[in-house]
């Protein structure tokens, strides 16, 4: 790469060379506060990076995945009734709303009939098992029993799994063995406390087996998702504090989920982060969130850095002048991270790194 400088510095960097025997010496330039000036070279001093440095990324606010915010229909069928309006403020257990499948119904009789037919095996086994007592019958006869039990114990269990997972807990079972509710009525219950929403389903509308009815919203349970590169995800550890702005808005998160597979469309990996606190943002909402380094350093503006093939230097600031110095360095955003060789107080030079990289090469000098 060859520096060319405009006539103007080309003729005050040879002024300085001819009126400077010795400016600059292997990796140090010779340079009094006057002169830095008259070449136009501001120097900085260097802060430690924090969590605010960094590559800014899109995200977006989501519902935890690891609590259940979202109700479900498990069969096809009606809705029957609202229970709750939307916004509503639910505790976990509220009932919000109820629909009505006839493919239901047939699980709950056949639920009936497993539950009787368990109690008649029930009552056969504690009889047979007197009568063996007694020696009245066989061993064989009783294993019969005990088998019939087991079988009818099982299918009793089985659709009784299946009424669960529609919302029947031992209370509604109850009710529906004593004859109690409309056949096919089921219930849509809150897993979680938060606010509800509603989505657009008025009373009698049909509804599919899986299909969304509403969802939970808890501002102790958001999560930020967002996509970045490959080479971004490498530089993040789970467990790290990220942070997330919008506007003067700003909020702590920790990683606590990282893909270790690129997406096919994106080629992007995808991240999770939970937020550590309360939180009135809300599910869809966008943010900005901070990648910063896992490692502790310092932040490099990139204003200071000069590139020679792949080796990365700064010009550093000391009571003669300034000293060149190649370091290793990370990307940290728009800027760089550097985890040794500097420290956060280091002073360096952020404008005129052209004239200074010209000086050590030569006036027009190339690489």
């Amino acid at each position: 790469m060859t520096f060319f400088f405009k006539r103007p510095q080309r003729v005050l960097t040879a002024l300085a060379l001819i009126a400077l025997p010795g400016l600059c010496s292997a990796e140090r330039i010779i340079l009094s506060t006057e002169e830095q000036a008259r070449l136009g070279i501001v120097s900085q001093a260097l802060g430690a990076a924090s969590s605010q440095s960094g590559m800014r990324v899109p995200a977006v606010v989501i519902p935890s995945p690891d609590t259940p915010s979202i109700l479900q229909s498990r069969y096809v069928g009606v809705l029957q009734r609202w229970h709750q309006t939307g916004g509503a403020q639910l505790e976990a257990g509220d009932i919000v709303a109820t629909l009505n499948s006839a493919e239901l119904a047939q699980t709950q009789q056949q639920w009936l009939d497993a539950s009787v037919e368990l109690a008649n095996q029930q009552a056969k086994l504690k009889r047979d098992r007197e009568l063996f007592g007694e020696g009245i019958i066989s061993r064989q006869r009783l294993e019969q029993t005990q088998r019939a039990y087991q079988q009818a114990r099982f299918k009793r269990e089985a659709t009784n799994n299946q009424l669960q997972l529609a919302g029947f807990d031992t209370k509604a079972l109850e009710a529906l063995r004593d004859g109690q509710g409309k056949p096919g009525d089921y219930p849509l219950i809150a897993q979680q406390p938060g606010q509800l929403n509603r989505h657009f389903i008025r009373i009698g509308d049909q509804v599919a087996a899986g299909q969304t009815v509403a969802t939970i919203t808890s501002t102790q349970a958001l999560w930020l998702r967002a996509t970045v590169s490959a080479p971004l995800a490498d530089g993040l550890a789970l467990g790290q504090t990220l942070q997330a702005t919008t506007g003067s808005q700003h909020a702590s998160l920790i990683l606590v989920s990282k893909n270790h597979q690129l997406n096919d469309d994106t080629q992007r990996v995808e991240i999770l982060a939970r937020f550590t606190e309360a939180t009135d943002l809300r599910p869809g909402q966008s943010l900005s969130l901070v990648l910063s380094s896992v490692h502790s350093g310092v932040r490099v503006p990139a204003s200071a850095v000069t590139h020679s093939g792949s080796i990365t230097s700064i010009y550093l600031r000391n009571n003669e002048g300034f000293e060149k110095r190649d370091v290793q360095l990370t990307p940290l955003g728009a800027d760089y991270l550097a985890t040794d060789t500097l420290a956060p107080g280091d002073t360096v030079a952020v404008e005129g790194t052209a004239q200074l990289k010209g000086i050590t090469l030569g006036l027009g000098g190339g690489e």
